[in-house]
């Protein structure tokens, strides 16, 4: 039996397909390298980007041709779109044709939600809730080179374009002993750079908010020899700390790169955005960084086109 996996979005999609690939591999099934040779074809989507969403649309609805052909095909929609308010059941509805759709709090559950469709049970999983961090889940991962670790899921910042801490939950970080454990396994696995990914890495708060991330970023690395290269994404500007810029100058495997998106060159439009920083006060920021950092790296991110965004604003 094969299965198709087609993800949009992010690396925290991409990530969460690596895990479903490694559920449905546990299960017995292997990755098809397209749709027409599949048993099962899922779309793990996205909600930020309108283009991601018709996308999905399209695609889904080619499928009919074929389900009528084959019965037997199972087809599944997950992830943030899923997620968005009546989305997944508007979809359910629309798409009689779909077999299972889930949103991104119930992936630890697949398994059962899969079984279910899998025995002919239409199966409809959405719960606007939190989601739980589930550890020890198996993951098929794309690369033998790097790949990602979780360290936090949600998000706390509710910028106002930003959809995500409605469709990914709040914040919550998971423990430093099970990130070290699992980026220890994937050294001795042979990889050679893990990422630590989370909305916004600089906020991560584990074993009991006792924690913080340059405390973790020093366990991976001194814990882990064996790794690398270890990076991380994505920080945001308003608590990217000194401590954080320290461990990076002392640490010498975490690659001297920080993704730090910066949205706006407007202060005005920075607090619209509700970012919680100035212009002024990312432009000190970077400064800090490339005193401590002399060769560092930085990337960003920019949104043009802001509601009330003036010509002088851009």
């Amino acid at each position: 039996m094969k299965i198709y996996l087609r993800t949009y979005g992010c690396q925290m999609n991409e990530h969460d397909s690596e895990k479903i690939a490694g559920m449905m591999e546990e299960m017995g099934y292997a990755k098809a390298e397209d749709k027409s040779k599949a048993d099962f074809i899922i779309f793990n989507t996205c909600c930020i980007r309108e283009h991601a969403e018709q996308r999905v649309y399209g695609n889904i609805g080619a499928l009919k041709k074929r389900k009528d052909e084959n019965p037997q095909l199972m087809i599944g929609v997950c992830g943030c779109m899923m997620q968005q308010k009546d989305a997944g059941r508007k979809l359910f509805k629309r798409f009689p044709f779909v077999d299972i759709v889930f949103g991104t709090n119930e992936l630890h559950r697949f398994p059962l939600l899969f079984e279910e469709a899998y025995h002919g049970e239409r199966t409809l999983q959405v719960r606007d809730m939190d989601g739980e961090i589930a550890e020890g889940l198996p993951v098929c991962r794309n690369s033998t080179f790097s790949t990602f670790t979780n360290i936090t899921y949600g998000c706390n910042n509710f910028c106002s374009y930003c959809i995500v801490p409605y469709v990914r939950g709040r914040e919550r970080s998971r423990n430093s002993a099970d990130i070290v454990n699992e980026v220890k396994g994937l050294a001795l696995a042979g990889f050679k750079e893990v990422t630590l990914l989370g909305q916004n890495v600089n906020s991560y708060k584990g074993d009991g908010e006792t924690t913080n991330f340059p405390a973790l970023l020093r366990m991976v690395h001194d814990q882990v020899p064996e790794l690398k290269r270890i990076r991380f994404m994505t920080s945001h500007p308003k608590d990217l700390s000194s401590g954080l810029i320290d461990a990076m100058a002392e640490l010498p495997r975490v690659c001297k790169h920080i993704h730090l998106p910066v949205q706006s060159g407007s202060s005005r439009i920075l607090k619209l955005m509700n970012r919680h920083y100035t212009k002024e006060s990312y432009l000190e920021l970077v400064s800090r960084i490339r005193h401590r950092l002399p060769d560092v790296a930085l990337t960003t991110d920019i949104i043009v086109g802001f509601p009330g965004e003036t010509e002088e604003d851009f």
